[in-house]
């Protein structure tokens, strides 16, 4: 089941249901519904990416699926009449499964299996009943070493909209690191520059050029990096400035990016330290707040990162009370229900709570696959078994 937020609505998708719509407000029922549709004369193949973003239409919540044939099909949700609506549906040029989405309407990122990145511009005002001559391809170009997790970002300037693309890679010298890759396009669709950074720079602490050089250039071997991870993220979120990487380590690392008229790089690097246990899915938005969850689900934290901003330059450590640790209410815990297609239950949490021992989940409780989304007061998690339900954790901070 594919699972995204947008605008206060959860939207699933999977091969037996479709596409339906829940509202976070009432979420015991669902909203609205609507059947996968492949195109004239081609079968219909298994959903694997889910994205959603604010439409043209006030009231109106564009949301594209995109499947394992590389094909799109874009939807239209009122939420006024809670009505679904299908555009027709659309071959893209991946001709492969598509398996990351990220759109700010009319702009639309794609990922393909083949790690093929494609940049899509959505019709205004086409109709219920088709894409209209305005679709088209903007830009399209092949990655050959881009690794999972990765994070993508669309935002729209003043200019024109900036395509971002955040992935793994590992790194001789300071082990997993992350690049960092930006197009830039003006209001006609035009490529003006393509950008390209990594966080190597910043987890050895200082820039490299205050770095003393070897003969052949290369940092020596003698410098130690100040952030070093042997393994890969769990998860990559990010919304621009911040970019948030979790870890098997109980840590998280916030890095601010810093995109200018002239360059793009990272300006400086943080552990965050709080949680007990693995960290499988983080998640921040462009304001700075964050939420992270432990594998089991039995520890989910909330941080502030906007005061980071100003001590990146300093040798401070951040500990626990950097962040709020939610407790959710165990008389209201989800139930191990059979139905894997119903937001499985309210979870309230309260922030006067945070210091309270959060209770010990029983053994067949699913693992955490997905912080899925959050807002200003609810949080939406994806829990699964390794056989069984999958389950939509809704937590309530009111």
């Amino acid at each position: 089941m594919l699972v995204t937020l947008c605008a206060g609505y959860v939207f699933t998708a999977d091969s037996c249901e479709g596409l339906r719509a829940w509202s976070m407000e009432s979420p015991e029922k669902c909203k609205a519904a609507h059947a996968l549709v492949a195109p004239e004369s081609q079968p219909l193949a298994a959903p694997t990416a889910l994205t959603a973003t604010y439409g043209p239409e006030k009231n109106c919540i564009e949301v594209v699926v995109g499947f394992d044939d590389g094909v799109l099909s874009v939807y239209k949700l009122n939420t006024i009449n809670s009505r679904l609506i299908i555009r027709s549906p659309r071959n893209t040029s991946a001709q492969c499964a598509i398996t990351a989405m990220a759109a700010s309407y009319p702009y639309l990122m794609v990922v393909s299996k083949h790690m093929v990145l494609s940049l899509y511009k959505l019709p205004y005002g086409a109709g219920d009943h088709g894409w209209g001559d305005e679709t088209h391809l903007i830009a399209s170009l092949k990655a050959d070493s881009i690794l999972a997790p990765m994070s993508l970002s669309v935002r729209l300037t003043g200019s024109g909209i900036i395509a971002s693309i955040v992935y793994s890679f590992f790194h001789i010298g300071c082990g997993w690191s992350l690049g960092i890759q930006e197009l830039h396009f003006d209001n006609n669709g035009q490529q003006t520059e393509s950008r390209l950074t990594t966080t190597v720079d910043t987890q050895y602490g200082v820039g490299l050029d205050r770095l003393p050089q070897s003969t052949s250039g290369q940092i020596p071997v003698s410098i130690m990096p100040t952030i070093l991870h042997r393994d890969p993220p769990t998860s990559v979120s990010y919304s621009h400035p911040y970019l948030l990487t979790s870890h098997a380590d109980n840590t998280l690392t916030v890095f601010l990016v810093v995109s200018t008229a002239s360059r793009l790089f990272v300006k400086g690097a943080r552990r965050l330290w709080g949680h007990t246990s693995s960290v499988s899915a983080a998640q921040v938005s462009d304001r700075g707040k964050a939420v992270s969850v432990s594998s089991h689900g039995d520890e989910v934290r909330i941080w502030e990162l906007e005061p980071l901003v100003s001590s990146l330059g300093s040798q401070r450590v951040l500990h626990g009370d950097s962040s709020i640790k939610v407790k959710p209410d165990p008389q209201q815990r989800p139930r191990d229900t059979p139905d894997s297609n119903l937001l499985s239950a309210m979870l309230p949490g309260d922030h006067s709570q945070a210091e309270s021992p959060s209770p010990i989940l029983p053994p067949m409780v699913a693992q955490v696959r997905d912080c899925i989304g959050f807002d200003d007061e609810r949080l939406l998690l994806l829990r699964e078994k390794k056989c069984g339900p999958q389950l939509l954790e809704f937590y309530d901070f009111r």
